[in-house]
C-alpha cells in the first residue's frame, strides 16, 4: 500500500510537474504575445511620433529658410537702392559742379521759347551763379518774356526755378534727378542685376 500511495504521491507529482510547466509555458507565451503587442504598439506610436517630428523639423526649416531667403533678399534690394542712390547723387553734385558756363546754358536753355513775366528763383547752393547780364541776354534772345531776379533763395538747392502766374518750371537739380531716379530705377535695377 506504500507503494501505491507513493506510485500515486509520485504521479501527483509528475503531473503537478508537468502542469507547473505548462503553466508557465503559457505564462511565458502570454506575457511575450503581451510584450510583443506593447512593443508593436509602441513602435507605432514611435514611429508616428517620428513623422511628426520629421514634418515639423521640414516645416521649421522651410519657413526658417523662408525667412532668411527674404532676409537676404531685402538687404539685396537694399544694397541695389543704396547703389542707385549713389549714382544719382553723383549726378546731381555732377551738376551742382557744372561750371559757370554749363550753368548759364542750362539756364538759357529752360528758357527758350517761354513767353511771359517769370520771377527766377535760385537755389541756396547756386546763387549767384545767374546775373543780370545772363537775364538781359535770355530776354534779348528770347524776345517777348520778362525775367525778374528773386532775392528769395530755395535753402539746401541748386539750379533754379521759374514761376509766372499759373506755372512753375522746377529746374532745380536734386528735384530733376529724383524724377529721373523714379522714372528709371526699376529699368536700372533690371539692366543691371538682372532683374525683373
Amino acid at each position: 500500500m506504500k507503494t501505491g500511495v507513493r506510485a500515486i504521491i509520485r504521479k501527483i507529482d509528475i503531473d503537478s510537474e508537468q502542469h507547473s510547466k505548462e503553466r508557465y509555458e503559457q505564462i511565458k507565451k502570454n506575457a511575450d504575445d503581451e510584450i510583443s503587442g506593447e512593443n508593436e504598439v509602441f513602435l507605432t506610436e514611435l514611429a508616428k511620433r517620428r513623422e511628426l517630428l520629421k514634418n515639423h523639423n521640414e516645416r521649421e526649416y522651410a519657413r526658417l529658410f523662408e525667412r532668411l531667403d527674404s532676409r537676404l533678399n531685402r538687404e539685396v534690394l537694399t544694397y541695389q537702392h543704396i547703389l542707385i542712390d549713389e549714382i544719382f547723387d553723383m549726378a546731381a553734385a555732377k551738376l551742382r559742379d557744372a561750371s559757370d558756363k554749363e550753368f548759364s546754358d542750362m539756364f538759357y536753355h529752360a528758357v527758350k521759347g517761354l513767353r511771359g513775366s517769370f520771377v527766377l528763383y535760385l537755389g541756396e547752393l547756386s546763387n549767384g551763379r545767374i546775373g543780370k547780364s545772363d537775364i538781359e541776354k535770355a530776354v534779348e534772345e528770347n524776345g517777348g518774356i520778362e525775367i525778374i531776379l528773386s532775392g528769395e533763395t530755395i535753402p539746401k538747392k541748386s539750379g533754379f526755378v521759374l514761376r509766372d502766374d499759373r506755372v512753375e518750371y522746377n529746374c532745380l537739380f536734386e528735384d530733376l534727378i529724383e524724377d529721373k531716379k523714379n522714372e528709371q530705377a526699376a529699368s536700372i535695377l533690371k539692366e543691371v542685376f538682372g532683374e525683373g
